[in-house]
């Protein structure tokens, strides 16, 4: 289940998940605690599992379905960069969609009852700076040690893949010399 390509995707898409999550839910909800009258509490432990585990569900869908990694490294590449600056393309580019997804439906899923949707909006758009760098910051920090993380738990290693599939032959009925 955590071996190969997929476990390595797996595992990446957990990892940033949960740092990216924790961070989102406790940013989100600080700036909402500071909208609020004083005594009203909204940054609490409840609010903030509550808030971490939808985002994590969101987050984990998201970066399933969409090859966020494949598409900052493909920009970075295409730049032509390499090193810190290939790298540091890579991570914005997946900053700006996991942050921008991630940051409005969670906006949305908990503004737009009480505010409706120009309020959530509004409250999406003006926490979205702050949001992004957050997420890049958090990820800039995490993406190489959960990499070199995610390739000792599947033993799979994106720098040097192996072919998939058995070796040629692999598999096949032995034969049997001919008299």
């Amino acid at each position: 289940m955590y071996k190969g390509p997929g476990g390595y995707g797996r595992v990446m898409n957990i990892g940033m998940n949960l740092f990216m999550c924790a961070a989102f839910s406790f940013v989100m909800l600080w700036l909402a605690q500071q909208r609020v009258p004083e005594g009203v509490q909204v940054l609490t432990p409840v609010a903030y599992l509550i808030s971490f585990i939808t985002a994590f569900g969101i987050g984990y869908v998201v970066t399933d379905l969409i090859p966020v990694y494949h598409i900052g490294n493909g920009v970075a590449n295409k730049l032509g960069l390499k090193g810190f600056a290939n790298y540091f393309v890579t991570v914005l580019i997946i900053d700006l969609i996991v942050t921008t997804i991630i940051g409005f439906l969670m906006t949305m899923i908990n503004m737009v009852e009480r505010a409706g949707f120009p309020g959530a909006l509004m409250a999406w758009i003006t926490s979205y700076p702050l949001m992004l760098l957050v997420g890049l910051v958090v990820q800039l920090i995490i993406m190489k040690p959960l990499m070199n993380f995610a390739k000792n738990v599947t033993g799979f290693d994106p720098e040097n893949p192996t072919p998939s599939g058995p070796p040629p032959g692999a598999g096949a009925p032995p034969t049997r010399p001919h008299p």
